[in-house]
């Protein structure tokens, strides 16, 4: 199974399961809208706000092109904050999934994860433990962290981001790239290598990576206008080239888990 929702990155996670494990359903959750919106701010702040959203989805448009959920799988569509509902604890006891992998949804609560120990698996955007939470892709640049930026795929918790980790990945990141191909990089990256790793999970080529308790947590009312001016600003005096001049280093200053698929 796989929890999610309705973007074309989302889309794109799902054809690539559908094409090389036996997904059986997809649970669409409606994403909030808090994410997009720009109340309080004056015109020039609105301006920049709301271009950077077009510029995300004119990326990930390139990227991903016209993409749909694949038809042959079974498609629930819920609205936000849904995905906890009896509804869709009914529908994971009668098809009892080998995993259920998660993508872009709310938190799933422990009384859903307590159903199937183990075999809740998130696909988090983001190197965790350097970061956990929200926006996970975008702090590492405000921070000067190119290094920090890929996906951890690892065991669903309770507490956000902290669950055991079967494998992380970065994206191969070049000069010309901004944070939007950067993002969708780790994406393209990701759902080409997942299903490997689920694979290889089930007939235990993988032991499990507890994860320290260090790093930055952060949540997406954190992310405001000053900040995301700020990233911009990084990039246009040069950040990508700084680290790519000094990448091995730096990637060696923040090990990930990376069994070379």
């Amino acid at each position: 199974m796989l929890f999610t929702s309705d973007a074309k990155r989302h889309k794109y996670i799902a054809k690539e399961l559908a094409e090389h494990t036996s997904l059986q359903l997809i649970v669409d959750e409606k994403k909030s809208v808090s994410i997009t919106k720009n109340n309080g701010l004056n015109d020039e702040d609105t301006l920049f706000w709301k271009n950077h959203f077009k510029l995300r989805e004119n990326s990930e448009k390139q990227f991903f092109k016209d993409i749909e959920f694949p038809e042959n799988v079974e498609l629930l569509s819920l609205e936000h904050g849904k995905i906890n509902s009896e509804l869709v604890q009914e529908k994971l006891k009668e098809i009892r999934p080998d995993f259920i992998i998660l993508f872009g949804t709310s938190i799933i609560k422990r009384d859903i994860l307590n159903l199937f120990p183990n075999k809740f698996i998130n696909l988090h955007l983001g190197l965790s433990p350097y970061y956990k939470g929200s926006a996970t892709n975008l702090f590492p640049f405000y921070y000067k962290e190119p290094e920090c930026v890929g996906a951890t795929i690892h065991i669903a918790s309770e507490k956000v981001d902290a669950g055991a980790i079967l494998c992380q990945l970065r994206p191969e990141i070049e000069v010309k790239d901004d944070m939007h191909t950067t993002g969708n990089k780790v994406i393209l990256k990701a759902g080409k290598l997942l299903p490997k790793i689920l694979q290889d999970y089930n007939s235990g080529k993988i032991d499990l990576k507890k994860q320290s308790k260090s790093g930055k947590e952060l949540r997406i009312k954190d992310l405001n206008i000053s900040i995301l001016k700020e990233i911009y600003k990084n990039f246009e005096q040069g950040m990508i080239i700084d680290y790519i001049r000094d990448k091995e280093q730096r990637d060696l200053s923040k090990p990930i888990v990376n069994f070379n698929f």
